[in-house]
C-alpha cells in the first residue's frame, strides 16, 4: 500500500475511523468529515504498516488479543498487516486490518452507522464479500514524504564530527524523530614511573 495520509471508511456503515470522542484512547466510527482525528498516516514498518492518528500522533495498538477486544491507540508504533480485498460488485479495492500472523482483524461492532460505534477485533472466518463491517475503504488524502539527507563534515579535530540533517516535506502535524548517539573519546597517556632513591 502506498504510504500516505488516509481516511478509512467502513464498507457496511459508511462511517470513518476516528478517535472516540472525549476519550482519544479508543477507536470508533463517525460520519466522515475533515477533522484531523479521522486522518491516519499509513507508513511501512518491517513487513507491515503503522497507522498513526494525525491529530494526536498516537498509533493503533492492542492491549489484548481476543474476540471483541477494543482497538486502542498508544504512543508505541505497532505493525499491522493490511490485506487488500477486491470488491467486484463495487469495482474497488478495500482493506482488512489484521493483527499479523493471526485471524484477528478490525470489526465495526454490529456494522452500525450510529456515531461512536466502537471498533474491536474479530476472528470469524467469513467470505470477504459478506463481511462488510470488516472492510475499510482507504481514501487517499496526501503524500507523506520523509526524505532525510545526511551529510558528514569532518572537522580538524578527529575526535569530533558534525552531522547536518536536511528534512523536507514533513506534513502538518507530522513529526521527524532524530536519535543521536554521543561518543566520547578518552585518551590515556602512560607516564613512566620515576624511581625514588632513599639515602
Amino acid at each position: 500500500m502506498q504510504p500516505g495520509v488516509y481516511q478509512l471508511i467502513n464498507r457496511q456503515s459508511g462511517t470513518a475511523l476516528e478517535l472516540l470522542k472525549n476519550d482519544y484512547t479508543r477507536v470508533a466510527g463517525y460520519p466522515p468529515c475533515d477533522d484531523a482525528a479521522q486522518k491516519w498516516e499509513i507508513a511501512p514498518l518491517g513487513a507491515g504498516y503503522t497507522i498513526r492518528n494525525m491529530h494526536t500522533g498516537t498509533y493503533f495498538s492492542m492491549k489484548e488479543l481476543r474476540c471483541g477486544a477494543p482497538v486502542f491507540v498508544g504512543h508505541f508504533p505497532t505493525a499491522w498487516q493490511l490485506v487488500t480485498v477486491k470488491v467486484s460488485d463495487e469495482n474497488t479495492e478495500m482493506i482488512e486490518i489484521h493483527w499479523p500472523n493471526t485471524g484477528f482483524m478490525f470489526d465495526l461492532r454490529n456494522g452500525t452507522s450510529t456515531p461512536g460505534s466502537e471498533v474491536g477485533l474479530t476472528e470469524m472466518k467469513l467470505d470477504p464479500q459478506k463481511q462488510r463491517c470488516r472492510l475499510w475503504k482507504p481514501v487517499f488524502l496526501q503524500h507523506i514524504n520523509h526524505s532525510v539527507c545526511v551529510e558528514r563534515a569532518q572537522e580538524d579535530d578527529e575526535t569530533s564530527d558534525t552531522t547536518t540533517i536536511n528534512a523536507a516535506d514533513v506534513p502538518e502535524g507530522g513529526e521527524l524523530v532524530l536519535v543521536t548517539t554521543t561518543t566520547t573519546r578518552t585518551v590515556v597517556t602512560k607516564v613512566p614511573r620515576r624511581s625514588v632513591c632513599m639515602i
